[in-house]
């Protein structure tokens, strides 16, 4: 089961992205190589996905502070911890790998949550490299360098909402393991 954050707000909006990369298919001329006028949709998807991201990062850190809010008085120092984690998550603007692992630490104090990032053929220093490609054609993008970047379907947009998918897989589990070791606290993803 998955957080509520991946399927509201990663899963909803890596959606869009891949109805983009499926648009790109049929709007495909059928000759090989590079099809010409189609690159904004690749450059799309690039930006949907890291916004997915970053929406996913915010929504979960959330959801984990929920789940820490004693059931009951007295509360503690809940309320201080809350208001300075939702202060930090609304000064979260850019999800590139040391903000994501300062927003979950700071808030969360879960210490290192790039080291979650692994999966089959996937160690975590690759998921950092790819996060940060992402992040940085991210910018790219949005800022209107020229020229424009480059940005290949096949090869980059159409896997990338797949990776991000893995990314929120793998940050739901670390948070999972975390909060029930360390706080004692089930999340029932």
């Amino acid at each position: 089961m998955a957080s509520i954050a991946y399927t509201t707000r990663l899963e909803t909006v890596l959606s869009d992205a891949d109805e983009i990369n499926r648009a790109h298919s049929k709007l495909r001329t059928g000759v090989a190589g590079r099809q010409y006028g189609l690159g904004a949709l690749n450059r799309a998807v690039v930006v949907m996905c890291v916004s997915a991201w970053e929406a996913y990062v915010e929504e979960v850190t959330k959801e984990c502070l929920v789940l820490l809010k004693p059931s009951a008085p007295p509360l503690g120092t809940w309320p201080a911890l809350n208001a300075s984690a939702r202060s930090q998550i609304g000064r979260f603007n850019n999800p590139n790998v040391d903000n994501t692992q300062n927003l979950v630490r700071d808030c969360l104090g879960l210490d290192n949550i790039t080291l979650a990032w692994r999966w089959p053929h996937n160690p975590p220093e690759k998921a950092k490299e790819r996060l940060k490609e992402a992040i940085k054609l991210r910018h790219e993008i949005a800022h209107g360098v020229t020229p424009r970047p480059i940005i290949h379907n096949q090869q980059y947009a159409g896997r990338l909402p797949d990776f991000f998918r893995k990314l929120g897989e793998a940050t739901d589990k670390a948070l999972t393991e975390y909060l029930a070791k360390e706080m004692s606290v089930s999340t029932g993803w």
